[in-house]
Order: structure tokens, then sequence, then C-alpha cells
């Protein structure tokens, strides 16, 4: 029996002997008539329609108030401002401070920070750009970049009290810190040194003067995700068993630290109550019904032109050239 010969290297490149790879599945080819076409923008419209106003009822009884504050409290001092609640705000209710006119989305300011230094190597600054957020006093800055370093540093405490005059001091629970960072960053992309910070080799304060967070502070981390538009909300606290009614008083004590005067800038106090959908979003609603619309609108055209003006389909005619270069068949 004569030996099996070796494949030659084009039989090797052949493609196997299937359906897969020799192209030879079964495969279904709509022929997407004008009703057709149409059939499926009334679904789409519709689809579209029922979503936008499912969002535009969520953000409807989505309860919100704000208040500014950098105008009524003096640059490095402690101050209160009174928030009266308008409407009824069943728990939880989530705090947030709000920053206007701050850019978080300049890509010099998104990439300047390094990650590995972030993860525990204190020593590597090497992905941070500038000289002023690397080093002080011949010291390694930690954490390095301008995120960790323009760090918003005001601090918050709260007090409800009542129509009646009963006062609730918000702690615990009420004011929940724990779980304001997204999960994988908590548990994943930020880490404390494994070591102990020798502080005659690091420097923990910013260009501010101001103290600068450890990684693993959830405020440090809800900080450091960017916003992409200069107004933005970040939340600071959780009220997660007390609620607000109509009438009562938020009383908030701020330590007044951030300063926004040097670009214009703006910082309000923010609080809201969410739904399935989270907080209010007008403007996704308002883009799923405008879409809808436009749907809408475009399967009706179809339609009234296949009604007014029907062509059967297949008709050769239409398929002859009769632009630039055509040539006449009958000569």
């Amino acid at each position: 029996m004569e030996p099996e010969e070796e494949p030659t290297a084009v039989a090797k490149r052949r493609a196997a002997e299937n359906s897969l790879w020799q192209q030879r599945l079964p495969a279904w080819r709509p022929l997407m008539t004008p009703s057709c076409v149409s059939f499926i923008f009334v679904m789409f419209s519709i689809t579209f329609l029922i979503l936008g106003a499912l969002i535009l009822d969520a953000s409807g009884r989505t309860v919100e108030q704000s208040k500014r504050y950098d105008n009524q409290c003096t640059d490095g001092e402690f101050c209160f401002i009174n928030l009266k609640i308008e409407e009824d705000m069943d728990a939880p209710v989530y705090f947030y401070y709000k920053l206007v006119n701050f850019y978080q989305n300049h890509r010099s300011y998104v990439m300047d920070y390094d990650i590995q230094q972030l993860r525990g190597d204190v020593d590597d600054t090497s992905s941070c750009t500038f000289d002023d957020t690397k080093t002080r006093d011949g010291k390694t800055v930690y954490p390095c970049g301008l995120i960790a370093n323009s760090f918003f540093n005001d601090i918050f405490n709260a007090t409800v009290v009542r129509g009646s005059g009963d006062v609730v001091d918000l702690k615990g629970n009420d004011w929940d810190g724990s779980d304001i960072s997204w999960e994988s960053d908590r548990n994943q992309k930020f880490k404390n040194a494994s070591d102990p910070i020798d502080p005659s080799e690091i420097s923990r304060i910013g260009t501010q003067g101001n103290t600068l967070p450890l990684p693993t502070d959830q405020d440090f981390q809800v900080w450091f995700r960017v916003a992409g538009l200069p107004r933005f909300n970040k939340l600071y606290r959780k009220i997660g068993e007390t609620s607000l009614k109509k009438g009562d008083t938020l009383k908030i004590g701020i330590m007044n630290n951030f300063k926004v005067g040097g670009f214009g800038g703006e910082k309000h106090i923010y609080i809201s109550t969410t739904t399935w959908l989270g907080g209010s979003n007008y403007f996704l609603g308002s883009c799923y019904i405008i879409v809808g619309i436009m749907c809408a609108l475009y399967a009706t055209v179809m339609l009234l032109k296949r009604c007014l003006d029907p062509r059967p389909l297949g008709q050769m005619k239409y398929y002859a050239w009769t632009g630039l270069g055509a040539t006449n068949p009958d000569g």
C-alpha cells in the first residue's frame, strides 16, 4: 500500500467543504416593498412614542430642587444655607453638588493622571503632565495630575427642620457616602498604597494648599468620573431613610473651600429623587418622541404615495438608463 501524499500548499489553504465555509447556508432575502417599509416605520413609530411617553412620565415624577450658594458663602469659611422643600420627596433622596462653567472635558485635564499610581504604585508619576501636579518641594505628589489636584473639597452636613419645629440630624444611613461611586472603581480601579506613605518623600498637598484625598476615598472616585459638559452634578451623599415633606427646611452647613471666582463658576446644592429611569431626563424622552413622530410622518407619506400614485413592482422599463451615455435601442 502506497503512503499518502502530503497535501500541497494550495490544498492547505483551501476552505473546508461545508456549507459555512463554502457560503451555501440558507438565507432570507426579504422583498422590501413600499407597504412593508411603511409597516416597519409604523412599528418603529409606535415603539418610540411609547418609550418617549414613559420616559417623560418618569421624569415628571422626579422631584428636584437646587440652590446656589457660592454667592452666599465666603471663601474659606463655614456658612449655612436653607433650602425650603416645595414638594414631598420620599426616601431615598440624593444630595448632589453642582458646578457651572467648570470644564472637566478638556483633553489635557482628562488625560492628566497616572493609573498605576492610583492602583498603589505611589512613586509612578510618569503619565502626569504638569510639573506642579507631579512634584512639590522635591517630593512626589500623591495622587498626581490635574484631576486629583482640582478635587472638589467643599464639606457638607445637613439637618431637617420639620414644619412642626422638630429637628432631624442627618447622619448614618441618612447621610450615606458608602455607595456613591461606581462598584468597579471601588473594587478594581482605585487602590491605596500597600506600604505606609513616607511624608519625607511623598506630598499630599495640592496646588491650592489643600490635602489631597487617597484614591479609595469615594468622593475622590466620584470626582474622577469627569463630566462631558461644563454644567454638571456629582453625587455627594444619599439620604436613605428620612423623607422630606413639603414645608420642611433642609438646613445645610457648608465648609466653603472650593474657589470658583477665578473662572466665573457657580456652585449649587441639588437634591433629587429617582424613578426606574434614575434622575429626570426630559431630553431623552423628547428625542424618542421626535423620532417616533418622524417615523410616523415618513410612513404616512409612503402610504399616500402608494395609494395615490401606485406603481407595479418589477416593471423593466424603469431599469433602462436614459442618462448621459445612454444609447437608443431603436437606432
